[in-house]
Parts: C-alpha cells; sequence; structure tokens
C-alpha cells in the first residue's frame, strides 16, 4: 500500500515539504549553478511546472542555510560556498495579489515590503510619485547593503489578466518597466535576484531596463531544472506508477507509456534532448489513478492557460494545423517578441507549450519543428481552437459528449457507434471549414482532432514496415489502426474501399513494437455527404 500523502499535490513549501518527509525530486545541484553567483536571474516556465516551490527553495537556502538540506546535491557544494551566512529574503508573488489597477498593484506590493520595513525598523522616505513601492523597496535594501535577497514570483501575471484591455496593459507594463528599472540600481546592493513567469518575451519591453538580467531558459543545462525526466519517474515515483498500474489494470510498462504520451515531452532547449514531465498533472494522476489520464493543464482553475486562451480569440487567420506542427528555424527559438507584435506559434513556443522535435530530412540532415509536447497540450490547445477561433464555436457539452462516446467505443469496443461517431465529428468539426472535405488529410485530421480532444491517445503517420498509417490508436492492450480514403462520387466508393483494403494489407500497418492485439479498419469518406459511408474490419 502506497502512501499517497507523500505526493505534494498542493502548492506547498519547499520547507513543508521537507518537514512532512514528502517526495522532492532533487535537481539542486542545478540551483547551485546560478545560486552561488550575485546578480539578477530570470526563468519562464508554464504554469503549473512548479516555479513557486523552485523560489520556496531559494527562499530557504538563503534565510536559513542549508538547515532542510539534509541529504541534497546543494548541501556540501552551499557550505562551502556560503560557510553557513544566511540573508534576509524578500519574496514577492505578484500572482497571489488582488488589484484592478496599477495604483492598487503599488499599494499590495507597497504593504508586502512595509512588513519587511518595521521588522527591520526602516523609516520610509516621503514619495512625492503615486507609486510609493519602489522608494520603499530602496530603502530596505540600501538600510542593510548586501543582506538581502529578493525573489519575484509571476512577474507577468498582470500582464497576462489584463490582456483584454490594451490601456490597462500598457500601464501595468510601464509601471513594471519602472520597478525593474529601480531593481537595477539596486543590484549591486543585493546578494542575489530571481524572477520567474509564464513569457520569455516580455524581455524586450518590461526588462528593458534591467538588461543585465541573466535568462536560465538560454542556457541548455538548465533545461531540465524544473519538471521530472525519465529517471526522476523511475527514482521517486516507481512504487507509485506500480499502484496506478495496478488499478487501472494495465502493465507498469503501459502506465509508464500513458502517463508518458498524457504528460511528458516539455522541451526547453533546442540543444538538450531531455523530455520533462509536467509535475503537476504526473501528482495529480498518481494520487487519483482510479480516475483515469486526465487533463489536468486544462481541468485545474489555477492551470488554466489564461494566456493562451485569450491570445487564441485574436488568431482568426491562423490554422489549427499550424498550431499543432510547424517548422522553425534556431532563429525563432531565440527571438524575443512583446504581447501584441508575438505570432501565435512563437508565443505558444515562449510559453513553454510547444516543444521543440528534431526530424530527419530529405537532404540527410535535420528540421526543426514546434509541436505540443503531449496529449494532455495537444488535446487543451485543439479544444481552446474549436471554443475561439470557429464560426460556429463549440461549448463544453459537445466536447464532454463526443468525448464520452469515443472512450466507450473504443472500451466496449462497439465499432457500428464508433463510426457513427467519426461521422459526427466530421459534420460537427467540419462544418465551417471549406477546405475540410478538399482532400483525404483534411478529414484525417478531423478525426484525429476528435479523438485527441477526446484524451484517447492517438497518431498520424504512424511509420510501421512499409509505410505510414493514417492514425493509430494505442490503448493499454490494444491498438487500432484506420486508413481513411475520401470518395468525391458515390460510383468511387468502392475503389476507394479497395484501395483502403489494398493499402492496410500491402503495407502491414500496426505491425509495430509493443505487439498488441491488432484492429485494423478500413474507411471511406463521402465528401457530399460529409459522412463515412463505408467501413470494414481488415483480417
Amino acid at each position: 500500500m502506497v502512501d499517497i500523502s507523500r505526493l505534494p499535490r498542493a502548492k506547498n513549501r519547499f520547507e513543508d515539504i521537507r518537514k512532512k518527509n514528502q517526495i522532492y525530486v532533487d535537481h539542486t545541484d542545478l540551483i547551485y549553478e546560478f545560486a552561488y553567483l550575485d546578480g539578477p536571474n530570470f526563468l519562464s516556465r508554464p504554469r503549473r511546472f512548479g516555479k513557486s516551490l523552485l523560489v520556496s527553495t531559494l527562499e530557504s537556502l538563503f534565510s536559513h542555510g542549508t538547515e532542510f538540506f539534509k541529504g541534497l546535491k546543494i548541501e556540501k557544494l552551499w557550505n562551502e560556498k556560503e560557510q553557513g551566512k544566511i540573508y534576509r529574503v524578500i519574496h514577492l508573488d505578484f500572482s497571489n495579489m488582488t488589484y484592478t489597477s496599477t495604483e492598487e498593484f503599488d499599494k499590495k506590493i507597497y504593504d508586502e515590503l512595509n512588513r519587511t520595513a518595521k521588522a527591520l525598523n526602516v523609516t520610509p522616505s516621503e514619495v512625492s510619485s503615486k507609486y510609493a513601492a519602489e522608494s520603499l523597496l530602496k530603502d530596505i535594501i540600501l538600510s542593510a547593503s548586501g543582506e538581502f535577497v529578493l525573489l519575484i514570483d509571476e512577474y507577468d501575471y498582470p500582464l497576462t489578466h489584463s490582456l483584454d484591455n490594451k490601456s490597462l496593459f500598457e500601464e501595468y507594463r510601464n509601471y513594471l518597466q519602472g520597478f525593474f528599472g529601480a531593481i537595477k540600481g539596486l543590484t549591486g546592493d543585493m546578494r542575489f535576484i530571481f524572477v520567474t513567469g509564464v513569457g520569455r518575451f516580455a524581455k524586450t519591453s518590461v526588462f528593458s531596463q534591467l538588461n543585465n538580467i541573466r535568462d536560465l531558459g538560454l542556457e541548455a543545462k538548465f533545461a531540465p531544472l524544473l519538471g521530472y525526466t525519465d529517471s526522476d519517474m523511475h527514482c521517486y515515483f516507481d512504487e507509485y506508477v506500480d499502484n496506478a498500474a495496478n488499478i487501472l489494470r494495465i502493465t507498469k510498462d503501459e502506465c509508464y507509456a500513458q502517463i508518458k504520451s498524457h504528460y511528458d515531452g516539455y522541451r526547453f532547449h533546442a540543444e538538450n534532448e531531455t523530455m520533462l514531465h509536467n509535475p503537476w498533472s504526473v501528482l495529480n494522476f498518481l494520487s487519483t489513478p482510479e480516475q483515469g489520464f486526465r487533463n489536468f493543464w486544462y481541468e485545474t482553475g489555477g492551470a488554466y492557460p489564461t494566456l493562451i486562451a485569450t491570445y487564441i480569440k485574436n488568431i482568426k487567420n491562423a490554422p489549427l494545423q499550424t498550431l499543432l506542427k510547424t517548422k522553425c528555424g534556431p532563429n525563432t527559438l531565440s527571438e524575443f517578441y512583446d504581447y501584441f507584435d508575438v505570432t501565435p506559434v512563437s508565443l505558444l513556443y515562449q510559453t513553454g507549450y510547444l516543444s521543440v522535435r528534431a526530424e530527419k530530412n530529405e537532404l540527410g540532415g535535420k528540421s526543426l519543428f514546434l509541436v505540443p509536447p503531449n496529449l494532455e497540450v495537444h488535446s487543451s490547445l485543439i479544444q481552446l481552437y474549436y471554443r475561439n477561433v470557429r464560426k460556429n464555436a463549440l461549448d463544453d457539452d459537445v466536447f464532454y459528449e463526443f468525448s464520452s462516446a469515443l472512450k466507450e467505443n473504443f472500451t466496449t469496443p462497439d465499432y457500428e457507434s464508433l463510426i457513427k461517431t467519426f461521422s459526427a465529428a466530421l459534420n460537427t468539426f467540419g462544418y465551417d471549414d471549406q477546405e475540410a472535405f478538399k482532400t483525404e488529410h483534411y478529414c484525417r485530421d478531423i478525426i484525429f482532432y476528435t479523438l485527441t480532444l477526446s484524451g484517447i491517445n492517438a497518431q498520424r503517420e504512424v511509420i510501421s514496415a512499409d509505410g505510414r498509417a493514417d492514425i493509430v490508436v494505442e490503448l493499454a492492450d490494444r491498438r487500432f489502426v484506420f486508413e481513411f480514403k475520401l470518395a468525391k462520387t458515390k460510383d468511387d466508393e468502392n475503389n476507394r474501399m479497395e484501395d483502403a483494403v489494398f493499402q492496410i494489407k500491402d503495407r502491414r500497418y500496426g505491425d509495430i513494437i509493443p505487439q498488441k492485439k491488432l484492429t485494423r479498419i478500413a474507411v471511406v469518406i463521402n465528401s457530399e455527404d460529409k459522412a463515412v459511408s463505408q467501413w470494414q474490419i481488415v483480417d
């Protein structure tokens, strides 16, 4: 019986995790690599990826030394570097403050700083401007030069929550430019500065005054700093994966494979091959495995992708496919953009919702692509797109109906109902797409998007011995292979079915590792009816 209480699901502080003997995945050797130096540092990661825990870890490290780091990689390194020295830590979390204007925002920061000022008997200077926090920060830092550490979590929270009000957005941006400008003037008087946020791109504007900041996201060695590697999963969570596998009645290997397809795949630097699991999603799944492989990225209120959801409303001319896979070059990965200048693909990459993949090209070299890291994000982006971009917007009830139907169709399996669901998907999701029924790959993609947004592990163009299958669906113990053909007329349907059956057999679709019980289905779609007209199980 595993102890679920050891999984730190809540937004716990580092010291609480250590006191409760909860699991802490030790990447503190990487923390040392930037924390032993002075100066300002910045790291961007998607929401719910462990930024706040990292800030809490730094807070403990600087304020208590290695008191809570016994047995961790950084313990010896830090003791040798700091010789037991501790610092006064100012920790500001912009996402935990309530405000609707820059004046309120400034007051919230001022109130946080004033607690520190009172504790140190620092008398605030008189301020003539309407913003007082900047002045108070200066008073505090200069009262004990070299003794302070400044930690700012979710710096861009006011920006991402005012995208629908450009004038307010500009006010927040101007305020933050001034605030970070003041921090730059105090850099030499502080031991360490660390800032987190969702977006890297704001470096061009908000951080224009703090131009000496070190962006850890540009350095390959820091790519695995947050998130869980494959090694972490086996080292820290193996018994919990075993528990989940037993509850779901699948093998441990299959459970690891499903976790990987749903929650892994984040890659934060083109030169680092390490793929990372989303900690929040992994911990939630392992805590409640009886609920299956849910989409925690989208479902959880705190993790709802506000920035992406807001921005996607403004990309009416961007086809869904460009959000799900697009070719890029190295410069795309290192350029910074501003909120209102950024392209959809750049924004998704710079906020961590697209990940870098390298594929061999026809010239014998490699091409870089940006793709969703895993099924969880893939499904969410499709759902956000259908909700916000389509002329005929779709709501939760539609997504739920398709999701529940498809899961039941595959579990039973009920092929008649499955084909009916495919036809309904073609009609529903292809309704206002003028290109939908012109080519086979458009029709196939509608089915693929429907499967994916339903949380089903589907893949396109899966390579087997002699070709690429249109769609492969992987269940714990079964594999389904689909080959789609498009008939422009009724008279053409039989010929297209013969082509599909021959192709499945001739190219041995589904004959891939690992071996599973295999079902192969040929499907013909009639472009006039916008529905499946024929289907056949292929032995």
